[in-house]
C-alpha cells in the first residue's frame, strides 16, 4: 500500500513540474541550419559519347518538400544518322541516302535538290517517276500525300521519337 502511494505521489509530482521539465517556450530557431536542397541525379550513358542517348534530370526544392528525378531518353534522329553513316561507310551509298530520307525534311531537300529519294531500287529521274505513278509526288516535285506519310508507307517519326525538339 505505502509503495502504491509512493508511486502515485511520483506520478502526480512528475505531471505538475512537466512544465518546468519540458519547457513552455516552442519557438524554434533556424540559425545556421543550412536550407533544404534538392540534388538531380548524375546519370551515366555508358561507356564513352558515341551513343544516342540523351540524358534529363532535374530538381526542385522548396522548404517543405524537395524532390528529384532522371531519366535517358533515345535519340531516334541520332540513330538514323548512324545507320546512315554506317551503311554509307560499307559501301551501301544508296541504302544510306534511303535512311536519311525517313525524316520528311531530307526527303523535301532532295526533291528540291532534284535527285529524287531512292524508292523499289530506283534513283534520279526513275525514282520520281515512281513517285509521281505512286501518287506521293506531282510533276512540279510538290509533296501530294498527307505530311505524315514521307513515302513508301514509311510513317514519318513522331516529335516524341526525337531525343531533341524538333519543329
Amino acid at each position: 500500500m505505502i509503495r502504491l502511494l509512493f508511486n502515485l505521489f511520483l506520478l502526480i509530482s512528475l505531471l505538475s513540474f512537466s512544465s518546468l521539465i519540458f519547457g513552455n517556450e516552442t519557438t524554434i530557431r533556424y540559425k545556421d541550419q543550412p536550407p533544404p536542397s534538392a540534388i538531380s541525379p548524375g546519370l551515366s550513358i555508358g561507356s564513352g559519347n558515341d551513343v544516342c542517348v540523351v540524358v534529363r534530370s532535374g530538381a526542385v526544392g522548396t522548404g517543405i518538400f524537395s524532390g528529384s528525378f532522371g531519366t535517358h531518353v533515345r535519340d531516334m534522329n541520332c540513330e538514323r544518322l548512324k545507320l546512315s553513316r554506317g551503311l554509307a561507310q560499307l559501301g551501301l551509298k544508296v541504302s544510306a541516302t534511303a535512311v536519311l530520307c525517313q525524316d520528311i525534311r531530307v526527303f523535301r531537300a532532295m526533291l528540291a535538290a532534284g535527285s529524287p529519294c531512292p524508292i523499289d531500287g530506283l534513283v534520279g529521274k526513275e525514282a520520281k517517276a515512281k513517285y509521281i505513278e505512286l501518287g506521293i509526288i506531282n510533276d512540279k516535285n510538290h509533296i501530294m500525300v498527307s505530311p505524315n506519310v514521307v513515302h513508301g508507307g514509311i510513317n514519318k517519326p513522331r516529335r516524341n521519337d526525337y531525343g531533341q525538339p524538333t519543329e
